[in-house]
């Protein structure tokens, strides 16, 4: 293998890799990507078993060939290398040598037959959407997604294709996320609903490739796993198979006082006030009255702090305690001016949407579950 690359394209391409990488796996070629030489360009494969990434970038291939390096290294190095021109030449021994300007490293690898086989997926379904529509919906709902490995059905966000729309969820029995975004030309894709549990991490490197706004993405369904190809990239996962919770139902349709307010303004409070909340509990109490809204929150270790903030209400006085974290992230993820809450009593679900969903080209819904206040 010997072949000449822009630092740029394989730098970028390396830092796709990195989060996908075992540091710490049983399986020590974990640790490293895979390289190809061929034809016009170099590939680059990255894998933990459960998620592939798989990237290319242009070479001037002069010799086809493949090795393995330990990922982190190797971007550290083509990182710092002085030149944008990466002469890599396979050595003796499974190594290669890195050449750029006067900077010249030696590097110990494994064989490329060391390497994991990447499974070759039959897609039975195929289906493609706007790379920017997807992002949103996995940036509006991954937040949500558990951190409890032990639950399975909930470590990731289920994909839904029902007729022309796409539906994200992400819960972790706290809280909830939900965003349905219309998609044209789904109805002709699919003759039947598809409902797919994609992994968390999966769904962390999607968010993390760039785009030009205008690309779409292809999505491959297969027995076992799902990828998503854009232009040179494709992330590979493996399917989480388990039943995710029927959703639909503990969204409550009853909640009877309606609260209107400034997002930034809330979200602001809401990181001051909980500066002085304990980090296991994050809990706030939320105290409405007409056109004002009084958070608090009191720690017998750290003391205490309240803020009020002007709302649209004019309903009856009450209260609910909430999970600071779990409100911050909503607002963070809104992107319109206002919020609502629809709201009944200290013991009932809040249900949160971003205000003016006429105006977006997509439906969000957001569940808080209450927390217990003195």
């Amino acid at each position: 293998m010997e072949l000449v690359v822009n630092r740029t394209d394989l730098q970028r391409e390396l830092q796709l890799c990195q989060a996908v990488v075992e540091r710490r796996s049983t399986i020590p070629v974990l640790s490293n990507v895979l390289l190809r030489a061929n034809g016009d360009r170099i590939d680059l494969t990255a894998t933990d078993l459960d998620v592939t990434i798989e990237a290319s970038c242009p070479a001037k291939i002069k010799e086809d060939g493949a090795i393995t390096i330990e990922a982190k290294r190797l971007f550290d190095i083509v990182r710092a290398l002085p030149d944008d021109e990466v002469r890599i030449k396979l050595g003796d021994n499974d190594s290669i040598q890195l050449q750029s300007g006067s900077a010249v490293f030696r590097l110990l690898g494994r064989a490329a037959e060391d390497f994991p086989a990447i499974p070759e997926v039959d897609a039975s379904r195929t289906f493609e959407v706007r790379f920017d529509d997807l992002k949103t919906m996995i940036e509006k709902v991954i937040f949500a997604i558990t951190h409890e490995e032990t639950r399975f059905q909930l470590n990731g966000a289920l994909l839904k294709l029902n007729g022309s729309d796409m539906e994200m969820v992400a819960t972790d029995g706290h809280r909830m996320a939900l965003i349905t975004y219309p998609q044209e030309g789904l109805e002709a894709a699919s003759d039947s609903p598809l409902k797919i549990l994609i992994p968390r991490k999966a769904l962390q490197e999607i968010a993390k490739i760039e785009s030009t706004g205008e690309e779409m993405v292809k999505v491959g369904l297969a027995e076992s796993h799902i990828f998503f190809e854009t232009g040179s990239r494709r992330i590979l996962a493996r399917l989480i198979d388990v039943n995710f919770p029927n959703y639909n139902d503990v969204i409550s349709r009853d909640n009877d006082k309606r609260v209107t307010v400034d997002r930034e303004r809330l979200l602001g409070t809401i990181r001051r006030i909980s500066l002085v909340s304990t980090e296991r509990m994050r809990a706030l109490k939320l105290e409405f009255e007409k056109g004002q809204l009084t958070v608090s929150s009191m720690s017998s270790d750290l003391g205490d702090a309240h803020e009020t903030v002007p709302i649209e209400y004019s309903g009856p006085d009450f209260r609910i305690g909430l999970n600071a974290t779990y409100v911050s992230d909503f607002l963070a993820a809104t992107d319109t001016e206002k919020v609502v809450l629809d709201l009944r009593d200290e013991e009932s679900q809040c249900i949160a949407r971003p205000m003016g969903e006429d105006e977006l080209a997509y439906e969000y819904l957001y569940v808080i579950m209450p927390m217990k206040i003195s």
